[in-house]
């Protein structure tokens, strides 16, 4: 089994500190956004892919899923997700853990889940209609699907430069030289390689409607006024970071 680029020891330390920061990608655009696109998780069962630390699993029990199911490539985020989930539920909600790629979700024995969730992970993904069909396998009939991921905007991204600037080196216009070339795409954070892969938004909206899902809503949060926030965030004036959808099962 392929292992987890998280499970470098330098690269988990890293992601725990950002995970840590208030305001950070995580903090300040994913949570609120998938939040906020949740249905009522009152005695539901949810599954949630590349579920890391478990951070979204502890929130859906605090919301009163009955069961919810992580699966996670990373042997080192799932030992954090069991201490601190055992931490806060010592009795009553159930939860499960799974070291495993999303790619061979039908290996665990769980099924009928009412909400199936993911963040920030698709890209990571290469066969995406694969993986949507694994996902309806494992749905109730009306189940709900809701993901994020990076925008294709910033998956496209191949070499050169990623922004135009102007005389005073402002970023004044992100380039997307290469947006209609989907595929692999070589990256590398913290100077540990790794890969995503790029598709564009109409391949995404269509292999979903292909897999036999329902679009309800779309999102791509972006900032008007960075001001307040770390300068980091100063480039989500010009184009979302991030992609969201949530979908039924048809």
């Amino acid at each position: 089994m392929k292992k987890s680029i998280y499970d470098t020891p330098i690269f988990f330390e890293r992601y725990q500190q950002l995970r840590q920061n208030p305001i950070s990608m995580n903090e300040v655009v994913e949570k609120p956004t998938m939040f906020s696109l949740l249905p009522d998780l009152k005695d539901k069962k949810v599954l949630d892919l590349g579920c890391g630390t478990g951070v979204h699993l502890a929130r859906y029990l605090e919301l009163g899923a009955e069961k919810v199911v992580g699966l996670d490539l990373s042997e080192l985020m799932l030992q954090q997700a069991e201490t601190d989930l055992s931490a806060r539920w010592q009795k009553g909600p159930d939860f499960s853990l799974y070291c495993l790629p999303m790619e061979r979700l039908n290996e665990i024995a769980e099924n009928d889940f009412d909400l199936v969730t993911s963040s920030f992970a698709f890209h990571y993904i290469e066969n995406f209609p694969d993986l949507l069909a694994k996902i309806s396998a494992k749905m109730t009939a009306c189940g709900t699907l809701i993901f994020s991921q990076e925008h294709p905007i910033v998956t496209c991204y191949k070499e050169g430069y990623r922004w135009e600037k102007n005389e005073a080196k402002q970023q004044v216009a992100y380039r997307l030289n290469y947006y209609r070339d989907e595929g692999e795409r070589d990256r590398s954070w913290f100077q540990q390689p790794f890969k995503t892969y790029h598709r564009t938004m109409a391949t995404i909206v269509n292999n979903l409607i292909q897999g036999g899902f329902q679009i309800e809503q779309m999102e791509e949060p972006m900032l008007a006024k960075q001001s307040e926030w770390h300068d980091e965030f100063k480039d989500l004036q010009h184009r979302p970071p991030l992609l969201f959808v949530k979908a039924s099962k048809g």
